[in-house]
Order: structure tokens, then sequence, then C-alpha cells
């Protein structure tokens, strides 16, 4: 599965005529869906130049301040925000993939979500700056929206929704040092915060409905697909998978097919384990390990071992991303507590979110400009030092 490396007005109109045409959706349903309005929304977008891309990057972080050109960029693309906000209220978003080309899967849509995520977290900010924190809230959790609406039954969509989740992070990080002392709209907010992310799909329910899609490909008819992508991660003529999928039968695949469905329920048995971080790691590397090893010997395990992602890795993204998110609940009480009492307190509350590397409350300091939350362990042994947010409290 796999991005389209540009997404071209040309794809995003075959996209929108390939899913009226379907019967995906018709004329009559489409005002139901919000994947026709993202794709108006790709079509009007005025994608910026290299020197305006980084403007708005160094702008959305805080880098820089504001200036005519963003403030010009941003509201010539006023419809393209204001089609986003729409979509993000409708309750359905069918994007109209056809799951059927399984590991061949082309989903050309995300390139463009993320560029419009940007616009969108550049927008907050501006309106954060202008005084008009309330809007710009609000729009972080038109972020947050996007990312659930973008994440489908495959990885990478998980993986889109995972980045665009660190992007709504990192702007209310951003933001909340510009907000004013409103503990009416900081509880609202965080209340609001905490629904969407509940809503957000598990990486064990993402790996289920991916082993379904990834299926697709394990058949017959699918061969060429399957050497394709033996040869991509490999290159070698004389790979043992290579000489299995030419040589395979109906039967090759089926047993593959069973193979690859309990190795998934394995890896997603695990992963519902609630292990701690550090053992959660080290038994999903060990599993890694032990179902692409298998392959040498089994052949009913070789497409396992050509499909299995990297779970590991994704694992630690989405802890990441989590650990983030409550770094942020964590700063917002804070907040709600400056803006009732005039300080900061000294200490955090005993039922604060947990730093989810270590399993404990984030460690936390004031500085001169604020506060910041650092977490207890690292992400991975290497890493020079645990994770820290840095938070700037308005004076």
């Amino acid at each position: 599965m796999k991005m389209a490396p540009e997404t071209t007005p040309r794809i995003i109109v075959c996209m929108v005529v390939t899913l009226l045409a379907s019967g995906t959706v018709t004329w009559a349903q489409q005002a139901d869906n919000a994947s026709l309005l993202y794709y108006q929304a790709f079509l009007l977008y005025e994608k910026p130049d290299d020197t305006m891309a980084q403007m708005i990057t160094d702008f959305r972080k805080g880098t820089i301040g504001v200036n005519e050109t963003i403030i010009k960029h941003i509201e010539n693309n006023r419809r393209v925000i204001d089609y986003l906000v729409a979509a993000t209220d409708m309750p359905t978003c069918d994007w109209g993939y056809d799951y059927r080309q399984g590991a061949d899967l082309v989903m050309p849509n995300l390139p463009a979500v993320r560029r419009i995520a940007f616009l969108l977290s550049a927008e907050a900010r501006l309106l954060a700056v202008q005084g008009d924190y309330v809007t710009a809230l609000d729009r972080c959790l038109t972020l947050r929206k996007m990312a659930l609406q973008t994440c489908d039954r495959t990885l990478v969509t998980y993986l889109v929704g995972i980045a665009l989740n660190g992007l709504t992070h990192g702007n209310i990080q951003n933001i909340l040092g510009l907000i004013p002392n409103d503990v009416t709209a900081l509880k609202q907010f965080r209340d609001a915060l905490v629904q969407t992310q509940k809503r957000f799909p598990s990486l064990a329910y993402c790996l289920e409905q991916e082993a379904d899609v990834c299926a697709q490909t394990m058949r017959i008819e699918k061969a060429d697909v399957i050497l394709k992508m033996v040869q991509e991660s490999d290159g070698s003529s004389t790979d043992p998978a290579l000489e299995r999928v030419q040589q395979a039968d109906e039967a090759f695949f089926e047993r593959n097919r069973n193979h690859w469905f309990s190795s998934t329920a394995l890896v997603i048995d695990t992963l519902e384990s609630s292990l701690p971080y550090s053992e959660m790691c080290a038994k999903l590397g060990e599993l890694d390990k032990r179902l692409c090893a298998e392959a040498q010997d089994n052949p009913d395990a070789t497409l396992t071992a050509i499909s299995l992602p990297a779970v590991g890795r994704v694992y630690q993204l989405t802890i990441r991303q989590q650990t983030h998110l409550h770094a942020v609940e964590t700063a917002i009480d804070l907040y709600i507590a400056k803006a009732s009492t005039g300080r900061l307190p000294d200490a955090l509350p005993p039922d604060s979110p947990r730093d989810l590397f270590s399993g404990e409350p984030f460690e936390y300091e004031r500085t001169d400009g604020g506060f910041i939350l650092r977490c207890r362990a690292k992400e991975y042994p290497e890493k020079d030092k645990p994770h820290e947010y840095e938070f700037i409290v308005k004076r």
C-alpha cells in the first residue's frame, strides 16, 4: 500500500468521478460524504512554492512572526479552509479506495491531506496571534478530526493519522502560550480533545483491518504483485521467496493466507497484552524476528515474511503521539490552575496523565517563561535523552 508521490488535480478529478460512478457514493448521497469536500479542497488549494512553504512551517512552529505574505496565502485559501471545517463535521468519510488491489493499493489523496493540514495549522496560529483564541483552538480540533477521517483500513493511513495528531499536539503546544486566562475555554477544549482521542482507532484494530486488505494480494492471480514486492525488498534473483512464488499453486497461497492471519493474530494479542513500554518493544521485536526467520524453512510463512509491517516501530510512534497528547493534557490543567489562582502550581496533581514511556507522571520543571514537562524514560535506549515538552505562559 502506498501514497502517490504527488497528487495532481487530474488524479483527484479521476478519483471523484470513479467514486461517484462506482456506486460507493451517488449524487443524492454526496452531501453525506466528507471526502468529496476534501477533494474539492485539494483542487482549490494554491500550493505554495518552497520559499512560501518554509515560511508557513516557520510561522506555525513559532520561529517567525506573522507577515502580510503569510496572511495573504491563508486568505487566498479561505475556501479550502471552509471546506475542511465543513468536512470534519460530517459523520461519514469514504475515500473510495479499491481494497481489491490489496498490498498494491494506491491512495493518491494522502499527500494532499498532509499539505492542507499544514495550511490549517498555520491558520490556527494566525487566529491565536490575532486574539481569536477560541477559533484557534477549534481549528486544532478540526485537525484532530481530519486525522480521524484520514485513518482508514490500512497501516499507511493510520501512520498519516498519527502524523496529523502529532502536528495537532505541536500546534496546541505553541498556541497555549498565546491564550489569556480563560478557564471556561480551556476546560471545554480539554474535554473535546480527550473525546476526539477516544475515537481514534487502536494499532491492534488497524492491524486487523490491514490483514484483511493484504490478504487480497495473497492469491495466485496477484502473483506478479508479490514478485514485485519480493524484488523491491531484496533485489536478489536467488531469493527463496522469489522461487516459491514463481512456482506457487493455489494451495500455496491458501496456506500462506492462513499463516498470515494466524501471525497477525499473534501480533494483535501481544499489543493487547498491556505490557509496559520497554517490555512491549522487546516482545514485538522478538516476534518480528521469529516470524520472519520462520520463512527460511517454512514455505507457508513466505508471504508473512514479505508482508509483515514493522509493528515495533509503529508501536513506538503510537506511544510517542499518545505521550505528547498526555503532556498537552497535563499542560492544559496547569494553564487552568494558573488562570484560576494567578500562579503555576508547585507540583503536578496526583491524577495527571502519565508519560507512557515510563508509566509515571511527567517530570515538571517551572522556568522563567513557563514550564517543561519531561518524560522519565527514553523512547529507545540509544536516544540521547527523554522527550521533553516546553510550554510558554503568557504574562
